[in-house]
Parts: C-alpha cells; structure tokens; sequence
C-alpha cells in the first residue's frame, strides 16, 4: 500500500509540475502573441499612412504633368508665333547639313548669332 500512495504522490508532483509549465508557457505565448498584434498593427497604420502618402504624390505629379503639357504646349505656340525661334531651328538644320556662318548670315542671321549657333551646333560641338 506504501507504494501505491508514492506512485499516487509521485504521479500528482509530476502533473502538477507539468501544469504549471504550461501555464507559465501559456502566459508567455499570449504575451508573444499581444505584442506582435501590436506590431501588427502599428505597421499597418504606418502602410495606411504610405498609401496616402503616395496617392498624395500620385495627385501632385498628376498635376506637374498637366502644367508641363501645357507649358509645352505654350512653347510651341510661341515657337510657331516667333519667326526668330522659326530662323534659329532652321539655321541649325542648316548647319547639321553643312552650312558655313556665311550661308547663315545670308539668311538673315547676324555675325555674332550665326557665330554662336555654329559652336553650339556644329561638328567641333560634337567632338
């Protein structure tokens, strides 16, 4: 009977001893489990925050593009209104083909303009 009683003893020493193993382990699962929902949710507020963040800048570029094309477009305008900017395209097509600063001052070009498209332009501008 002796032996029954230490075996009985025994066997609720090691139960108990392996319940409250698992409870303190339980308590530090739940303490993992509360702090990595914190993180979780913290890095879920900080990808909200990109999110508007970058359809704040989507907005904006949005608006850049707009202004650009316009201003493209006023450039042009002007390009077309403009006869000087018209003989200055034309005078570097002119030379790109070849075109001496006298062929340019012939067109109407002064010396010290057709001096200065040729070095911005021409073949040493290049080399």
């Amino acid at each position: 009977m002796n032996i029954l009683i230490f075996i009985s003893i025994t066997c609720i020493v090691v139960l108990t001893t392996a319940l409250v193993l698992l409870a303190m382990k339980q308590s530090r699962l739940q303490h993992a489990l509360a702090e990595n929902q914190a993180k979780t949710e913290r890095l879920m507020d900080e990808l909200k925050a990109l999110y508007a963040g970058a359809a704040g800048q989507g907005n904006h570029i949005a608006r850049l593009e707009t202004q650009v094309n316009s201003l493209s477009d006023r450039q042009e305008q002007l390009d077309v209104k403009d006869p000087t900017s018209q003989s200055y395209s034309e005078a570097i097509e002119l030379i790109q083909n070849g075109a001496s600063i006298d062929d340019l001052m012939r067109r109407g070009l002064r010396r010290e303009e057709a001096d200065l498209l040729m070095r911005l332009h021409g073949e040493q501008s290049f080399g």
